[in-house]
C-alpha cells in the first residue's frame, strides 16, 4: 500500500524523499558504527575506519546519483523533445507515464506536439490547394470556338428590388434565374453565370452552317420571352413585383476558360461584349440579334426580323434585328 502511494508522489515530494533518504542512511550507518565501535575488532585500526568512511561516502553518493538521474531523466527527455520541435520535427513524443507534475507536463507536451503536427499538415494541404488554384485559376482552352452567346437582363431590377427585404430579394432572383436556367437546359444551352440581374449562357460549338443549331438558339430565347406570364405568376404567389426582361443573341468566336473556383466553364471575347452591349436595344420581353446571327437566319421562314439600326446620336454603332414568330 505504501509502495503504491509512492508512485503518485509529486516531484517536490520525490526530491524531498531523495534528500531525506540520503541523510537518513548516513545518520543510521553512523549511529550503528558509533554504538558498536568498541565491539568490532575491525575498527581497532585507524586505516580501517578511514576506509569505511570513504566507502560510506562513495556508496551514498552512488545511491544519490542513481536516484537523481532517475528523477532528472524525464526532464532531459522533455528538453530534447522541445529542441526537436523547435527544429521542425513534430513527430516527437515524450511518452512519460509518471503520475506527478512531470507526467502531467509530458501529456500536455505530447498533446501540443500532436496539435502542431495536425495544424502543419492542414496548412501544407491548404498551401497545395491554393498553389493548384493559382496555377489553373483561369486556364483558357488552346482553341477558340464559334458559338452563339446569349444574355437575358431584367429591366429596372434596381427599382423593383429597392423596397424588398433581403429574403425577398433572394427569392426574387432565385425565381428568375432558376426559371430561365431550366428553359436554357431544355434547349441544350450552357448557363455560365449570373452577372447582377443578368444571366449569361451559350450554345456549344457546332458546324457554322447548321441551320438547326441557330433555330434551336432562337427558339430557346423566344420560349424565355413567352414564359414571362408564368414567371410573373410565380413572383405574384410570393408577393413579389412582376418583371420584364430583354434577351440578346450574338454569334462569333469566344475563348472558353476553365475557372478553378467553378465547375462551369467561363467565356470571354468580343462576341460576349457585343451581346452585352446590344441587349439594351431589345424591346421589353423581346429578343434582339446581332448582324452576325442575322446573316445565318435571315432566310428562315418562321420568323420576322426588324432592323433596329442601333445608334448613338447620329452614329450607327450596331446593326441589330428584333426577332418574333410569324
Amino acid at each position: 500500500m505504501v509502495l503504491s502511494n509512492l508512485i503518485f508522489f509529486s516531484l517536490k515530494k520525490k526530491l524531498l524523499v531523495l534528500v531525506l533518504s540520503s541523510s537518513l542512511i548516513s545518520i543510521m550507518m553512523t549511529t550503528i558504527l558509533f554504538l558498536n565501535f568498541e565491539k568490532i575488532p575491525f575498527f581497532e585500526l585507524e586505516e580501517n575506519i578511514i576506509g569505511i568512511g570513504i566507502t560510506l561516502m562513495v556508496g551514498i553518493s552512488i545511491i544519490t546519483v542513481i536516484l537523481s538521474k532517475r528523477l532528472s531523466e524525464p526532464l532531459t527527455r522533455l528538453s530534447e523533445a522541445a529542441n526537436k520541435i523547435a527544429k521542425g520535427d513534430f513527430d516527437v513524443r515524450t511518452n512519460i507515464k509518471s503520475h506527478d507534475e512531470i507526467g502531467q507536463l509530458s501529456q500536455s507536451f505530447d498533446s501540443m506536439a500532436k496539435k502542431l503536427q495536425e495544424s502543419l499538415i492542414a496548412i501544407n494541404l491548404r498551401e497545395e490547394i491554393i498553389k493548384e488554384q493559382e496555377n489553373i485559376l483561369l486556364q483558357f482552352s488552346e482553341k477558340n470556338e464559334n458559338c452563339c452567346v446569349c444574355i437575358i437582363d431584367i429591366i429596372q431590377s434596381t427599382i423593383l428590388t429597392n423596397d424588398l427585404s433581403d429574403e425577398q430579394t433572394k427569392d426574387f432572383y432565385e425565381i428568375f434565374i432558376n426559371s430561365v436556367a431550366e428553359i436554357v437546359k431544355k434547349f441544350n444551352g450552357i448557363v455560365v453565370k449570373n452577372i447582377g440581374d443578368s444571366l449569361l449562357f451559350y450554345f456549344a460549338k457546332i458546324d457554322s452552317d447548321d441551320k438547326n443549331y441557330f433555330q434551336n438558339v432562337i427558339e430557346c430565347c423566344l420560349t424565355i420571352s413567352d414564359s414571362i406570364s408564368e414567371i410573373n405568376n410565380k413572383m405574384d404567389k410570393e408577393g413579389l413585383p412582376g418583371i420584364a426582361y430583354r434577351t440578346s443573341i450574338t454569334y462569333g468566336t469566344v475563348s472558353i476558360a476553365k475557372v478553378a473556383t467553378s465547375s462551369v466553364d467561363d467565356i470571354f471575347g468580343s462576341t460576349v461584349n457585343r451581346c452585352s452591349k446590344i441587349n439594351r436595344f431589345a424591346l421589353p420581353n423581346g429578343v434582339i440579334i446581332g448582324s452576325d446571327v442575322y446573316e445565318k437566319v435571315k432566310t428562315f421562314k418562321d420568323y420576322d426580323f426588324r432592323n433596329m439600326n442601333a445608334t448613338v446620336g447620329t452614329e450607327s454603332i450596331y446593326s441589330v434585328f428584333l426577332v418574333a414568330r410569324k
